[in-house]
């Protein structure tokens, strides 16, 4: 039966039918090493169509490489065009439609080096050297940056696409031409806001000419910097304004909106931090404007139910997804279906991100054949194992699911009364409830699953492992809270962060926590919004210096720091806890913190004593996760799925 959401409408931008109202955010990632999509890209696009996304985007396409090298992708030269073609073609044979969106360039954030500045509209400071002053474009430059970014839109065209998206917003060099802060220009590309846009409304008029009136254009561009302790930062009055102008000049099919810029990254690319549908009160005020124009948006728009309250209250026509369409491929066929349950929700972690910026192809915490498709299919297995997996959080439970969907026999081990391990306390704050709702699904999966036992309150012992005659076994058991050479941690009034959280324990009054890294850090945030007066101390200089989180990830939870009311104290050593309270060391000066409760947040420790008593007693050992050293989700989940994959 045919789904009444509004989010399966059919939608047009321009001449084309879009066959619903559901997108894949514009995504940057690894291409070919001469800037051309590869197969790899393809059946990534692909994938994602298949599983019921109606618009595909490529990430942002470099249009020359004049003036900077690549950071992604390129569409510079006809013989890029094959690699997009592919791409085009096999969205196409999965029912979806294709857009490429082209960008100028990077400018002042781009990757050169101090010796070599970027090109910008102004010589405005480069975002990553410090001190070192960008290169102002000429007029004549200018006009080869706008031929060749219609070049590259008329051999998308060629290419097959239905469409082009052009980038420009995010602090990239079409939104530094548009924004004060970065354009000082007194020619005609600068001036008051009309004047800034000269160089946007010429790139679309090129484009327009280029590749005729029917060719679809979407804008993508930034209505609000997010950043008022900079005043030339975009407001979201003046891109209020920017709006009706665009919508005065016209040449476009669409409009898809962003918010932020690198110093509020958490509005762009939000995190685990941020509440749902974080953009949207903004992308309304954008939609009374442009009237029929269709309007686009992303931001924390998974949850299918705000999805469709975006299309229903009239903020959007298009919703669009990112990250969340790396985590599971099939959102839109499974909210289609009503199989909500069955998604693979987003932890906004942003390891994907993480893994783009360090040359890899992109992974996903939670679903590891995210762009890697051509790398690991997969098939059932001829070679029926029985498997035990000992442990039941992230990586034992995706360790679980992997082994059912092969067809393996799996029994999974959890000493706990419940499943989830870490990733249970990670998603308890109420600001944190992506991972909560994603371990549940994982959960409600497991409780469906054909091939797999779960026993509870069940510990494992070396002897009864090896007496199982096990074809594999998988330990998945994590790591231990660190307990520091504290006096007076034996006292009641103690307690450790990671099982207050994983129990879910209230605590009123006075608290106490010791250790500023992300568990204390979160712990902290977590009970001031319970009611609590909460203390830290850090022994160290700054709080998260031990955290490996992605620096969107890092700026949102400090900015709920910064907004809190929380006591922190830097610098300062814990010298012994009583009944009372704490006493600390600063400087060479002793002071007291009281309070009802302290809690220790201090770090993680692994346990290899289980390994060491099975290794070379058992036909095939693995160790994933924080079971080999303290990591994240991603290694855990990640390592689970391969553990399983690879057996023979």
């Amino acid at each position: 039966m045919a789904s009444t959401m509004r989010l399966f409408e059919r939608v047009k931008i321009g001449n084309v039918t879009i066959p619903n109202r559901i997108g894949l955010a514009p995504m940057g990632g690894r291409v070919g090493t001469d800037g051309s999509f590869i197969a790899r890209n393809a059946e990534s696009f692909a994938r994602i169509a298949q599983g019921g996304t109606g618009l595909i985007f490529t990430g942002g396409t470099l249009a020359t490489t004049e003036f900077e090298p690549r950071s992604n992708s390129t569409m510079e030269n006809y013989q890029q065009i094959s690699g997009l073609a592919h791409c085009a073609d096999r969205v196409h044979q999965e029912g979806g439609k294709f857009f490429a969106q082209i960008s100028p360039g990077l400018g002042r954030v781009g990757h050169k080096d101090p010796t070599n500045p970027p090109h910008a509209p102004s010589d405005v400071e480069a975002k990553f050297f410090p001190g070192v002053k960008c290169i102002p474009f000429t007029i004549e430059e200018i006009q080869r940056v706008i031929n060749a970014v219609a070049q590259a839109c008329a051999w998308a065209k060629t290419a097959g696409c239905d469409g082009v998206a052009l980038h420009a917003y995010g602090g990239y060099l079409t939104d530094q031409f548009l924004t004060r802060a970065w354009n000082k220009r007194t020619d005609k590309y600068g001036g008051d806001l009309k004047g800034r846009m000269t160089f946007l409304f010429e790139m679309m008029d090129a484009v327009r000419a280029k590749c005729g009136p029917d060719f679809p254009i979407i804008l993508k561009i930034t209505i609000d910097h997010c950043y008022p302790e900079n005043p030339e930062y975009r407001t979201l009055e003046e891109g209020l304004e920017m709006c009706r102008l665009l919508k005065e000049h016209g040449g476009f099919d669409a409009l898809h909106l962003d918010r932020g810029c690198y110093e509020k990254y958490w509005f762009q690319i939000p995190t685990t931090y941020e509440e749902k549908g974080i953009n949207l009160d903004a992308y309304k005020q954008v939609k009374a404007i442009m009237g029929d124009i269709p309007i686009l948006g992303h931001g924390k728009l998974n949850d299918p139910a705000v999805a469709e309250k975006a299309i229903e209250d009239g903020c959007l026509d298009i919703v669009l997804l990112g990250k969340q369409l790396l985590a599971d491929c099939d959102w839109a066929n499974k909210v289609k279906a009503g199989k909500w349950r069955d998604i693979n929700y987003c932890l906004g972690c942003n390891e994907c991100l993480n893994t783009g910026f360090v040359g890899k192809h992109r992974t996903c915490a939670i679903n590891p054949m995210s762009t890697h498709e051509v790398d690991y299919p997969l098939v059932k297995t001829a070679d029926p194992k029985n498997i035990l997996i000992v442990g039941g959080g992230p990586g034992g439970m995706k360790a679980a699911l992997m082994a059912n969907w092969m067809g393996h026999r799996a029994t999974l081990w959890e000493k706990r009364p419940y499943l989830g391990g870490d990733l249970r306390a990670a998603g308890m704050p109420n600001f944190k409830r992506d991972m909560y709702v994603s371990m549940e699904n994982m959960i409600h999966r497991l409780d469906e699953a054909q091939n797999v036992d779960v026993i509870l309150n069940k510990t494992a012992t070396a002897q009864e492992i090896i007496d199982g005659n096990w074809d594999a076994v998988i330990l998945a058991t994590g790591a231990d809270t660190v307990k520091p050479h504290i006096p007076g941690l034996d006292n009641p009034i103690v307690k450790d962060a990671v099982e207050l959280l994983r129990e879910d324990v209230k605590l009123k009054g006075r608290v106490c926590i010791i250790g500023g890294g992300l568990v204390g850090c979160e712990t902290a945030l977590y009970y001031e919004h319970e009611g609590c007066q909460v203390s830290l101390v850090e022994s160290m200089d700054d709080v998260l210096l031990t955290a490996t989180h992605l620096f969107n990830c890092d700026q949102s939870l400090r900015h709920m720091l910064a907004e809190s009311h929380i006591n922190i104290n830097l610098a300062t050593k814990v010298v012994s806890v009583d009944g009372g309270g704490v006493t600390c060391e600063k400087g060479g000066k002793t002071f007291r913190i009281d309070c009802d409760h302290v809690v220790v947040a201090v770090g993680f420790r692994s346990d290899h004593t289980l390994e060491d008593q099975l290794w070379g007693s058992v036909k095939c050992l693995k160790v994933i996760g924080n079971a080999v050293k303290p990591r994240k989700v991603w290694d855990a989940e990640n390592e689970g799925f391969h553990a399983v994959r690879t057996l023979r």
